[in-house]
């Protein structure tokens, strides 16, 4: 059977191409004059290009008429140390007589035995070939294209003792594992939101192999960036062996199906690679939940069945629309679309559950006047370390509770921890550590974080804490800024806190706080515990007293308000004496009134 575009193509032109079913290639060859001179005929007469594909026996397994994203080779397992066992002959047109980088690339990700490109002729014998190898590399696989051979040294060649050489050369050398994802970074936005897309990679476990930038004043909506620089991703991914192409920028559905098909690889873009670091951080049910409606907001709109292509059938001859009309391919579009949407339905639901338990402490907190404190900021600016080291040397802060976890990574922390610390007034108040924000954060993660983030939205007092050796250190800071305002948070009480003060030269530090100097700010290094203290100073004078300072002597038939005091107050000063246990604290208007009858 002919494949590929035969739409207006004669009777008797198929009928001569299947014919070519019939030949048999000598295995020690790797092509046959008699199969040479009808493709070139035939493409000659088509105008068309033809290609073939030939299995290590000498037979004809696939033959198809167009490009050659139309070929077909049915290959079960493409192993690591061996060629797959197929060649491919390809006849090119006279105006294209160049082995193109979609030829090498076929050739490299199917691993073919040989990649042959026929440049059409009217005289067989004149026919130039261009012959392409898998080849080894600096321990790379890659391609080695020999030129403009004659018909007659091409049939010379001993086919089967060159393809012996090259698993040879396989098999002797480490490869670099294929199961490893190996990428490349597209970006046209800016250079710095290139290398922490870099960064994001490493973050995956993903094996950054090159950033190529294109700096674009319109996007291109086939490929998002222009065919040129298409071409070269293709020639640099062939020579790197790459199998992953990351863009910067959000591609449509379309945009990543196109360059799917030209790169022959898997391509993700920016918005992919940090719902799948989150997937691959998040620890908790809540996390897990807010990962999984993220992606599948993300995924909904975008929503394509992959059988698309096969699934075209209308219902009756001559029937438009209506009853019948629906193929098997958009009845499965149907059914995935509400199959997503009832899944969206049941997270929101449990996370609703889990908001609600959350609401019941907050409003515990709340009734006892305890304030809150929440850290905010970019991703990997010290958040986690800062609030380990705040919880350490708050005063008599006794109870130990398990440290968040800190790491030199993005999006280290997914979860928000909330810890009650004591001032150096005594005053208690809570401190909560957040999600880091991020330039270009998806919004469907903003939008299922929001549960997580309302701690943001609901303290009385915000940390931003910014790495202050971080050179796009002001960028960052708007893009936290810019989430804040998304949240409703953006004009909340905010002390600016420059952390990693330690990092960072006296000159770019003082040029730094110049630029803020509106700003509340204060300079620590968490890492190192310099100046906690004085932020702990910081804090309490930022945040607003709700407690009363009070003396009471309570008696001692009335020690059941003691264990009160102690749970719901911060006491500054106790005594046991002849009348009873002498208590100095700061409480709240309720607890007040439980004591009142013992003031003194």
């Amino acid at each position: 059977m002919i494949t590929g575009n035969i739409d207006g193509v004669k009777k008797f032109i198929l009928e001569r191409l299947e014919k070519l079913f019939e030949l048999k290639i000598d295995k020690n060859c790797i092509a046959s004059y008699e199969l040479i001179s009808e493709l070139n005929t035939i493409s000659n007469l088509l105008k068309k290009e033809l290609n073939v594909v030939i299995d290590r026996r000498g037979n004809i397994t696939n033959i198809s008429i167009g490009n050659i994203n139309t070929v077909k080779i049915n290959i079960t397992e493409i192993s690591a140390n061996k060629l797959s066992g197929f060649r491919v002959i390809h006849t090119h047109l006279p105006m294209n007589n160049k082995t193109s980088s979609i030829d090498t690339s076929l050739l490299l990700s199917l691993k073919l035995d040989a990649f042959l490109s026929v440049v059409t002729n009217d005289n067989i014998n004149d026919c130039k070939i261009n012959m392409a190898f898998c080849d080894i590399c600096d321990n790379i696989l890659t391609s080695k294209i020999i030129e403009t051979q004659t018909l007659e040294e091409v049939l010379d060649l001993n086919f089967l003792e060159k393809v012996s050489y090259i698993e040879k050369n396989i098999l002797s050398l480490n490869l670099t594992d294929n199961t490893k994802e190996r990428a490349l970074l597209i970006g046209t936005d800016t250079l710095e939101s290139l290398k922490e897309l870099y960064n994001l990679s490493l973050a995956c476990n993903i094996v950054p192999l090159e950033k190529i930038f294109q700096k674009r004043s319109t996007i291109n909506p086939t490929y998002y960036i222009g065919e040129g620089k298409l071409n070269e991703i293709l020639t640099i991914k062939q020579v790197k062996n790459a199998n992953l192409i990351i863009f910067d920028d959000e591609l449509s559905g379309s945009q990543v199906r196109n360059l799917e098909n030209v790169l022959n690889c898997k391509v993700i873009d920016r918005t992919n690679l940090i719902l799948d670091i989150f997937a691959k951080r998040a620890k908790t049910k809540e996390s897990m939940l807010q990962v999984e409606l993220a992606m599948l907001n993300h995924k909904l709109p975008r929503l394509r069945n992959s059988n698309a292509n096969l699934d075209k059938i209308k219902g009756g001859v001559g029937v438009k629309g209506g009853i019948g009309s629906r193929g098997p391919g958009e009845k499965k579009l149907e059914s995935d679309k509400r199959h997503i949407e009832q899944r969206i339905e049941d997270i929101k639901n449990e996370l609703s559950k889990i908001v609600d338990t959350r609401g019941v402490q907050k409003v515990k907190r709340v009734k006892n006047n305890i304030s809150s404190v929440a850290i905010v900021g970019y991703t990997n600016a010290g958040k986690s370390t800062l609030r380990n080291q705040l919880c350490k040397a708050s005063a008599s802060n006794t109870i130990s509770k398990k440290d968040v976890f800190e790491a030199d990574m993005l999006f280290a922390t997914l979860d928000t921890t909330i810890r009650a610390i004591t001032l150096n007034d005594s005053r208690k108040i809570t401190i909560s550590d957040t999600v880091g924000f991020i330039n270009k954060l998806p919004h469907e993660l903003v939008e299922a974080f929001k549960s997580t983030l309302e701690e943001v939205v609901d303290a009385d007092l915000l940390l931003h804490v910014v790495d202050a050796s971080n050179k796009n250190v002001l960028s960052q800071i708007n893009s936290v800024n810019t989430v804040l305002d998304e949240l409703g948070a953006k004009d909340k009480n905010t002390i600016l806190v420059l952390n990693k003060i330690d990092n960072v030269s006296t000159e770019n530090l003082n040029t730094l706080k110049e630029a803020l100097k509106d700003k509340k700010l204060i300079e620590v290094s968490a890492l190192n515990n310099i100046n906690l203290d004085k932020l702990l100073d910081i804090i309490g004078e930022e945040i607003p007293i709700n407690m009363s300072e009070k003396e009471f002597v309570i008696p001692y038939d009335s020690q059941h308000l003691i264990p009160i005091l102690h749970k719901y107050s911060n006491i500054i000063k106790e005594e046991f004496t002849e009348d009873g246990t002498y208590i100095k604290t700061l409480l709240n208007e309720e607890i007040y009134k439980k004591c009142s009858n013992f003031e003194i």
